[in-house]
């Protein structure tokens, strides 16, 4: 929070404890290792945050399905005119049911999936949804919706776009849903729509281009020469089979010989009318002696591609590889790792400011959550939008778990010189005991708790070593 009043911090708990529920109902750390694999695939991945039955939803979506202005600032997608959501499949009988969407654009719709281009299309939209299915697929995810068959699948495409507002003089952004890229079923302002109004977007990429918003990723660089090396791993198991199941030439006799049951397979034995030897020649096939050492050169290169050296592939190092070496290859592993944890910190840390946007502008009753306590019981607390929607507002800070704990440490040998230097004085004591259990992650009530029982204890003289006398 960026208040310092008392109210302020709680209101920070509670937030903090929204965010929690969020990241357990929405299962973050799994769709977080979406989002890394298609940046890596991909080179860009986006997420989408919406609210829905009373909750922040997120989606990693995939980048096949987003269709984006080419001049927009790769930094800031609200630069953007137009930014649309395509290849959305939804059931007719969703879409009929949603109060959102008006009731011309409904009875349009239905017409327009009665007349012989709507069937055609609908044709399409089914085999771009098991197209979808397959990416999916590829991709890790196995909790997409699945549909039943029999029922008809319409192709939605979320649009958000900039129209001149005449009364305000400016571009206003709106939200526009439109059905099989003919019937349009929602349109208003995105203020009015999702109660913000900016993107409720957020991306990121590994290596960013200045004026391009699809940049390479890993797989870009080494996709040909891994088509490449699966063709010469395909090639070398037929050639092996090839040469041990064995192929012969038979001669015809000028077509006077015709084999009844010249049936190819392994260990078969075939009848010949004379000497074998004059009749059958095996196929002479070459081994391929040189596919393990091609493929070995194919493989430096796609490693050359990527710039990872071999403590970041997690090789074992050379038994004569000198600490120095050790210390430059994690030196230069480190850098690149920056590099993209930079891009990656400030995607989440956008998607912090989006997500407390939309619980904000979107809450208008209580929220209950419950916790687990350390005393194993659940508690169950409700909060008002007034106890944590406060004036100030609040910032969203993003931390590695790596960082974290190199923090900490260095936050616990801070502390440590405290106490040295201020064995005698109570106040600094304290402050640096409560500093300590905070980083633990201990609550503020069990910090009270265990301070209070500390002051009710009799003081022992200690001496300049903090030891007691």
């Amino acid at each position: 929070t960026r208040g310092r009043g008392l109210h302020d911090k709680r209101g920070e708990i509670a937030v903090n404890e929204m965010w929690n529920f969020t990241y357990d109902d929405q299962k973050l750390d799994l769709k977080d290792n979406i989002d890394k694999k298609v940046v890596v695939l991909q080179g860009r991945s986006f997420k989408y945050w919406f609210w829905q039955d009373g909750k922040v939803k997120v989606d990693v979506v995939d980048p096949y399905d987003i269709d984006i202005d080419t001049r927009v600032n790769p930094f800031d997608l609200n630069t953007a005119s137009y930014f649309n959501h395509k290849n959305i499949f939804v059931p007719l009988r969703k879409i009929l049911a949603n109060k959102s969407y008006s009731a011309d654009a409904k009875n349009q719709l239905k017409i327009y999936l009665q007349s012989r281009y709507g069937i055609l299309r609908s044709r399409e939209t089914d085999q771009e949804y098991q197209q979808k299915l397959e990416r999916l697929t590829e991709l890790g995810a196995h909790n997409y919706d699945d549909y039943a068959s029999n029922d008809v699948m319409v192709e939605l495409t979320r649009s958000y776009k900039l129209f001149f507002d005449e009364a305000k003089k400016k571009f206003v952004r709106h939200l526009v849903v439109i059905a099989m890229d003919s019937v349009i079923l929602y349109n208003k302002p995105i203020k009015d729509a999702l109660g913000i109004d900016f993107l409720p977007w957020t991306t990121w990429a590994s290596d960013p281009d200045l004026n391009d918003i699809w940049p390479d990723g890993v797989a870009d660089s080494v996709r040909t020469i891994n088509k490449v090396i699966n063709m010469y791993f395909s090639q070398d198991l037929e050639n092996r089979s090839y040469r041990n199941f064995g192929m012969y030439f038979f001669n015809t006799l000028n077509g006077q010989f015709q084999p009844q049951a010249f049936e190819a397979k392994p260990f078969g034995m075939y009848g010949v009318p004379g000497n074998p030897d004059e009749i059958l020649k095996q196929v002479k096939i070459e081994p391929l002696g040189d596919t393990m050492n091609v493929m070995e050169y194919l493989k430096n290169l796609i490693q050359s591609s990527v710039a990872q050296t071999p403590t970041e592939r997690g090789e074992q190092l050379k038994s004569r590889t000198t600490l120095g070496e050790i210390e430059l290859n994690l030196a230069a592993s480190k850098g690149r790792n920056e590099v993209v944890a930079k891009q990656y910190q400030s995607s989440w840390e956008e998607s912090g400011k989006i997500w407390y946007e939309l619980i904000k502008n979107n809450t208008f009753g209580q929220i209950t959550l419950s916790k687990r306590g350390t005393d194993g019981e659940v508690y169950t607390k409700s909060f008002s939008k007034s106890d944590w929607a406060v004036p100030a507002g609040y910032d969203c800070k993003v931390e590695m778990q790596s960082e974290r704990e190199q923090n900490d440490d260095i936050e616990f040998k801070k502390i440590q010189y405290v106490k040295s230097q201020y064995v005698n004085n109570p106040v600094a004591m304290k402050l640096a005991k409560r500093k300590e259990l905070e980083i633990l992650g201990w609550t503020p009530e069990e910090i009270d708790e265990v301070l209070q029982a500390e002051e009710a204890q009799p003081t022992m003289p200690v001496g300049p070593d903090g030891q007691p006398v």
